[in-house]
Formats: C-alpha cells, structure tokens, sequence
C-alpha cells in the first residue's frame, strides 16, 4: 500500500471537491453531518469515533461515494487490478460495488482505518446481516440525508422517531428496496434481503 496522502477531514473534503461533480459532494457533505446527527440522536456509543485525527461518522460520510460517479467499467477494471472479490450480483450491476471500492481508495488515500469503518463503507448502499450501529447510522443518512430530494420532512421525522436505530434503518431499508423496485433501478440484493431478515430475528423489527 502506498503511503496516506490525506490527514485531515479537510485535506478529506478538498480531495472529494476534486474527484466528483458538486452535487455527489454536497450529498457526501450531507451524508458527513446526518450520519453523526444519526448517530446522537440514538445515543449510539458503541463504534470507534476516532482515528488518526479523523471522525467516524465525517470520514465515512464523505468517503462512502468517492466511487459512485465512475463507470460500470471503471468499477469491473478497479476490481480485477486490485484483487477485489466481486458477486454475480456485482459483476451484472457494477454500481452495487462503488462501496467496497470507495472503502479502497479511502484506504489508499489516508491508511488503515479501522475495519469497523471499512466494512460500514462497503455495505452503505445494499446493507447486509450484522451491521453495528456506525454502518446503520450511515446506511440511514445516505438516504435522508438534506440534499435527497425524494425526501420529505416529515418522511425523515417518520424515521427519526423510531425506537431505535435498527428500526430506523429496518424502516429506511423497506422504503429503499420498494424505491428500487418503483424506479426499476434493481430489486433487493442479497445484502439487503441479508439485513432485512438479520434485524427482524435479531431486533425483533417489524414495518410500523
């Protein structure tokens, strides 16, 4: 691995202005401040908040895209020059890999974070069985985050004021899999299909 280039949230934000469009940097911005306000407002103590100078929810939220703009091809060549283990799923909609591909060149950019954060970075967008509460709170901001514009005030206050932060993203995830499936974008991966079963046994969640 090559050495960090990147040592501060700052250094962090200037390098994503650069490498994508300003709208996926005001969504990565966004995503940055909700996961964290996500994260307070369910109490969630339990992740490792800091390292190396970098804040979790921050370095995750403005890191969780930094692949989503490149191309199908990008993504597959990315892959195979690093190794990357990619699923049938992945391999027939490359866009499902801009997590773990983000997390990588995250990882190239600043160092070895913890895994913790990796892993939370590879599942934002499908999600998957076992989640903590750091890849919950940033698979919730990634979708109601302020710049989303499908999302209403209201609809956010409905997943705030659940009971918990697994019944906020159990709530989030069964909107999600039904917005995929309206706009034909994809039905529910086996990651999402993974955490919806994980935290209806696990959290005893249910759609209310």
């Amino acid at each position: 691995m090559s050495e960090p280039t990147i040592f501060t949230s700052d250094e962090l934000r200037s390098y994503l202005r650069n490498a994508v469009s300003e709208r996926r940097y005001l969504h990565s911005v966004g995503v940055a401040e909700t996961t964290e306000k996500v994260l307070e407002h369910f109490g969630c103590k339990d992740y490792t908040r800091r390292w190396n100078g970098f804040d979790a929810p921050v370095f995750c939220g403005l890191a969780h895209d930094i692949a989503r703009e490149m191309s199908d091809d990008q993504i597959l060549e990315y892959c195979r020059k690093n190794g990357i283990y990619l699923s049938s799923e992945d391999i027939e909609a490359p866009v499902l890999a801009h997590g773990v591909v983000s997390a990588e060149i995250a990882m190239e950019l600043a160092g070895e974070f913890p895994m913790s954060w990796y892993k939370a970075l590879c599942v934002h967008t499908t999600g998957n069985a076992g989640m903590d509460d750091l890849a919950l709170a940033l698979f919730i901001a990634d979708y109601i985050e302020p710049t989303r514009r499908f999302m209403t005030d209201e609809r956010r206050a409905f997943y705030l004021g659940s009971a918990s932060i697994s019944q906020c993203a159990y709530r989030v995830l069964c909107d999600m899999i039904d917005h995929w499936r309206q706009t034909g974008f994809h039905d529910a991966s086996s990651g999402s299909v993974a955490m919806k079963e994980f935290l209806e046994r696990s959290a005893g969640c249910r759609y209310e």
